[in-house]
């Protein structure tokens, strides 16, 4: 937007005549920024275009920017972001191999067509041949309007180009585009535009692009904003701009019910203390293995009974992976499992969702491996944070109900990303007597202070911070947890960063 400020007001640019075009995560802005500004005045989006239905299960989001918070669960698919555009002229542009599944592409414009039309009858097309329109067979080679055996006019405000090859294989189809913009854009240019000049068509040494200098591409000193210019703003200071801004430096204190709602608008947690009911079989599960339903699946874990008759304390432990795999992590979380046990607890060492970890592909080893997930989550209204946290309360009610566990006298221990999951955890279920946690975040604030943060994504809430923040569940809480090493934004947040000793640790 701040690109079209200044576009508007460069002395050769018409302000009407502006248009957007992006591939990939260039095609996500620019569907989110044609959708928001009305001045472009033709908008061309890339290798983007699909349906969260068939995306989710497959490749899934890629970028924080694809993923709008509560997006699906407010009602809203891709289609939304073309309609809002209507009726100015639109290409959504594909290709037949890509990643983002072609075949959603095309039913996201068969959608947003009919939208289109109310405005374009031109934009629905002409009949062709007898019957109702039908969706073609997939091309296999450059296409226009793939969608519709209607004849859509190359004048119609909704255009789909459509081509073979992979994601980004745009070379195919770029006269079908740089036509669309033409057509849109340039004054007094007819349908079939002559003046799309042909050296700018053709690819390798003979493109009229490849005689220009690099340098000619160049302009800042450095080659970027940041650097090239003292003070320049960057995503990072302007969320510190913003912090400041919309968060008080002294914020009340939250009362418990308060506290205990935002969190759960905040998290998407939805489970609620002693509604779990568990099968008899389980409820007398001796030592060993165990599988506890959750929500419609299994979470991996491992419990430990005294050999005393009688009630017991219980200890829940939230753990990232199982005890009983060999790395370093999982045999000092076994030690730390077998030292409670010795202490005549009741142990139930659960890992919390996804259970077990592992499936989902990492986007950068910087995020983290459930960065991916954490974006579906926050699609759909949920996060990370409250699925684990429905998880734990969920274990909490299988150790209430246990007629070897005395109900009064249930804590609970955990370590980095766990720990922020008990600590809203115990706000919201007052049965765990005392929780204690190492080496968690101590303030969503400090990640906002973290120019790069590292590991974070499990942790995120988004809007968390105009809610309330960590302390606040830590006040809250007050003599009932027990946090030692806690780390800020600016430590490296991922599992493997902890030092071992402290995971050895016992509960208090």
């Amino acid at each position: 937007m701040r690109g079209i400020d200044y576009l508007s007001e460069v002395p050769e640019v018409d302000p009407h005549r502006i248009g957007a075009f992006g591939c990939s995560g260039g095609g996500t802005i620019t569907a989110l920024v044609g959708a928001l500004d009305p001045r472009i005045a033709a908008v061309g989006v890339a290798c983007y275009t699909t349906s969260f239905d068939t995306l989710l299960p497959t490749l899934g989001p890629q970028d924080a920017e694809q993923s709008t918070p509560r997006f699906i669960s407010s009602g809203f698919d891709f289609p939304d972001w073309i309609e809002l555009v209507a009726p100015r002229p639109y290409a959504v542009i594909a290709t037949y191999s890509d990643m983002f599944p072609f075949a959603n592409a095309r039913s996201s414009v068969i959608e947003a067509r009919r939208f289109y039309s109310l405005s374009d009858p031109a934009s629905a097309g002409t009949p062709f041949g007898s019957g109702p329109p039908a969706v073609p067979p997939t091309p296999t080679a450059p296409a226009l309007n793939a969608d519709t055996t209607n004849r859509i006019s190359p004048d119609a405000r909704l255009q789909f180009i459509t081509g073979p090859g992979a994601y980004g294989a745009l070379r195919p189809i770029m006269g079908y585009i740089l036509s669309f913009f033409m057509r849109n854009l340039e004054l007094g240019a007819d349908a079939d535009h002559p003046k799309v000049p042909a050296a700018y068509l053709t690819f390798g040494q003979r493109n009229a692009m490849a005689s220009i200098p690099k340098d000619a591409f160049q302009v800042t000193p450095t080659g970027q904003v940041s650097t090239s210019f003292p003070n320049c703003a960057t995503v990072f200071s302007l969320n510190l701009v913003r912090a400041a801004e919309i968060i008080s430096a002294n914020p009340p204190s939250i009362r418990d019910k308060q506290l205990a709602a935002a969190v759960r608008e905040a998290t998407g947690a939805v489970a609620k203390p002693r509604t779990s009911k568990y099968e008899l079989e389980l409820l007398a599960a001796r030592s060993g293995a165990i599988a506890l339903p959750s929500d419609g699946i299994d979470l991996e874990g491992k419990i430990a009974i005294p050999k005393a008759a009688g009630r017991h304390p219980a200890v829940l432990f939230l753990v990232p992976s199982s005890i009983d795999v060999d790395n370093e992590i999982a045999r000092a979380n076994k030690a730390k499992f077998v030292a409670l046990a010795a202490a005549g607890n009741v142990v139930l060492a659960i890992t919390p969702r996804p259970s077990p970890p592992g499936t989902d592909d990492m986007k950068a080893p910087l995020l983290g491996p459930f960065y991916l997930l954490s974006m579906r989550a926050g699609l759909v209204g949920r996060t990370l944070v409250g699925l684990r946290t429905d998880d734990a309360i969920g274990a909490v009610d299988y150790l209430a109900q246990r007629a070897d566990v005395d109900p009064a006298r249930i804590s609970a221990v955990a370590s980095e990303h766990m720990g922020v999951v008990l600590l809203h955890a115990a706000v919201l279920d007052r049965r765990l007597r005392h929780i204690a946690i190492d080496h968690a975040l101590t303030s969503y604030r400090s990640l906002v202070d973290a120019p790069l943060p590292i590991g974070a994504p499990e942790d995120v809430i988004p809007g968390v911070m105009l809610r309330y923040d960590l302390p606040d569940l830590m006040r809250a809480l007050g003599s009932r947890v027990t946090a030692t090493d806690s780390l800020k934004g600016t430590d490296d947040l991922s599992q493997s960063s902890t030092p071992l000793s402290s995971l050895l640790r016992s509960t208090p």
